[in-house]
């Protein structure tokens, strides 16, 4: 079983126009990632669009980051089993499994409203049916569920190995996280996001989930590597430079803002699924690639600044 640490992308998917998957841009794509130091791959969450997906087309997607893991044997693949229905969510995870995903992880089930003993019995279904870890991936902005210490515990007791949180709630991640820690629970906890890095490493924590992946997975991976060093100051002045970046990047449907950043770069973006679209805007691309060359020189000048040592050399 892979470890899952470090910096995992929540890669997006490429479409065709037609609104088909396109196979070979997105495997491409997600090779990419690895190969700029990516340690992990998070599919068919929120920027991979799998909730605007039949579960024939995310089951492409797992294979296609199998294919992908495959290159890169040594990085993890997290497969998003999350649906409406339980049944879904468990054949989802069943198929990640017998593909070789190193986990799984789902968010409650969404549209219509559940009270916590029916989702609590939606993640048991999920646990119990593989012997792969299950995450559950605590997003109320899009579930409208937010987990609590309490529950969690709850859903522990019956073999939920780790949790992927995107609230940025650091009341209820810390409490979670000090729980797992003075108990030494068998229990690992994912920031989903670069919002407040700075302090999940401050904690002791050491595993993210980065939307900056998708378009600059090298400033990410630079930023991990400041992080693991004792320079305080170096990693207070590059978390200020990232979140300033992420403020002028992020002015819209994070998922659309990946594709528009790779445009920008001159990579190939393809489409994204209707209702979505990806405007057709070439001062906000000229906007956006200036952004991201200034973000890639603004990290290497903080390591060269402090004289750390981390490999400057990005893989285009």
């Amino acid at each position: 079983m892979t470890k899952i640490t470090g910096v995992l992308s929540p890669c997006i998917t490429i479409f065709k126009e037609n609104n088909e998957i396109d196979e070979a841009a997105t495997f491409n794509l997600w090779v990419d990632l690895f190969k700029n130091k990516v340690d992990g791959l998070f599919i068919s969450g929120s920027y991979g669009l799998g909730p605007l997906m039949t579960k024939e087309e995310r089951i492409t997607l797992f294979k296609i980051a199998v294919r992908a893991k495959e290159l890169f044997p040594e990085r993890s693949i997290i497969a998003h089993v999350g649906a409406p229905d339980t049944e879904t969510a468990v054949y989802l995870a069943k198929e990640a499994e017998k593909m070789g995903f190193d986990a799984v992880a789902a968010v409650p089930p969404w549209y219509n409203k559940y009270n916590e003993d029916q989702i609590f019995d939606y993640f048991k279904a999920i646990i119990e049916s593989v012997s792969i870890p299950t995450y559950a991936y605590n997003n109320p902005k899009t579930s409208g569920y937010m987990f609590t210490l309490k529950f969690v515990n709850k859903l522990q007791e019956v073999g939920l190995k780790g949790l992927k949180d995107a609230s940025v709630d650091f009341k209820f991640l810390s409490a979670i996280y000090y729980d797992t820690k003075v108990k030494n629970k068998d229990f690992h906890i994912i920031l989903g996001t670069e919002n407040c890095w700075l302090a999940w490493n401050q904690m002791g924590a050491d595993t993210i989930i980065g939307g900056m992946t998708n378009y600059v997975p090298d400033v990410d991976f630079k930023v991990k590597e400041i992080f693991n060093t004792d320079n305080l100051d170096a990693k207070v002045e590059a978390y200020t430079l990232l979140s300033q970046f992420r403020s002028k990047v992020l002015f819209t449907d994070s998922t659309i803002c990946s594709h528009l950043a790779l445009k920008a770069q001159g990579k190939y973006a393809g489409y994204t699924r209707a209702p979505l679209s990806i405007p057709d805007d070439s001062n906000k691309t000229k906007e956006l690639a200036v952004s991201i060359e200034k973000i890639r020189n603004d990290i290497d000048h903080v390591i060269s600044k402090y004289n750390l040592n981390i490999d400057l050399v990005s893989v285009s």
